[in-house]
């Protein structure tokens, strides 16, 4: 029941720094790999689906409860330090967001190794993870910008955005195929969507943009109708 309540806790802790501290949630740096404003929220659908988690620990199956209880900590340590980027300075914002990063992916394996979990469960740390992910990308990008940082190995921001902008739908693809998780590689192609619909980009980031939107879209649509024949196939033999 403790750390129940420490998650619920570190929830509202979460939510206040977000609506109360974090202004423009978008960020008012000009980086090139920043999604659009409106792209940001996806973090009140987040919000939703991590309340629901909160409430589940009480009311899900024996077999989910005891799972929410194995990952409370990590799942209130991760809120902490998401909240905490919300306060500090974008340099020191960048170490509690890769925190964040590391122990939702902890949280998300330990999640994973459990067979009897119910369908739902990993859906909200599916969507957290992705949206961290992009998040501690961009928050590097922004570092460097403010300290101002022009050339990195003699590559400059574009040439750097667009390589990680391959390198991310790459991780996207990888996860899904990996983890049989189809949220996450949607989860990009909503942030990708959201710098391609910015103003000012260069032509080449916008080219580089296409192909991956394009590329993550026909692999989720795959990845859809791979799922639905898979449940028509177990459906037919039972």
């Amino acid at each position: 029941m403790t750390m129940k309540l420490v998650t619920i806790a570190a929830y509202l802790y979460l939510l206040a720094s977000s609506l109360l501290f974090s202004g423009d949630m978008s960020g008012t740096n000009d980086v090139l790999i920043a999604p659009a404003g409106y792209t940001f929220a996806i973090w009140l659908l987040i919000y939703l689906l991590l309340l629901i988690s909160l409430v589940r620990q009480f009311t899900a199956s024996e077999c989910d409860q005891a799972l929410y209880v194995k990952v409370s900590y990590l799942f209130a340590f991760s809120m902490l330090l998401s909240g905490t980027s919300l306060l500090v300075s974008e340099s020191v914002a960048l170490l509690f967001i890769a925190g964040s990063l590391i122990t939702l992916s902890i949280l998300y394996a330990i999640i994973t190794k459990n067979s009897e979990r119910s369908s739902f469960f990993s859906v909200p740390f599916s969507f957290y993870l992705a949206w961290t992910s992009i998040a501690t990308i961009v928050d590097a990008f922004v570092v460097a910008q403010e300290n101002n940082v022009s050339l990195i190995f003699g590559m400059n921001e574009l040439t750097w955005t667009i390589i990680m902008l391959i390198i991310g739908a790459g991780l996207a693809v990888y996860f899904s195929l990996y983890n049989d998780d189809l949220i996450y590689p949607i989860v990009f192609l909503w942030g990708y969507f959201g710098i391609f619909v910015k103003d000012d980009k260069p032509v080449q980031l916008t080219y580089t943009l296409s192909i991956l939107i394009t590329g993550l879209g026909v692999f989720v649509i795959w990845k859809v109708v791979r799922e639905v024949r898979g449940r028509r196939v177990r459906a037919e033999a039972v």
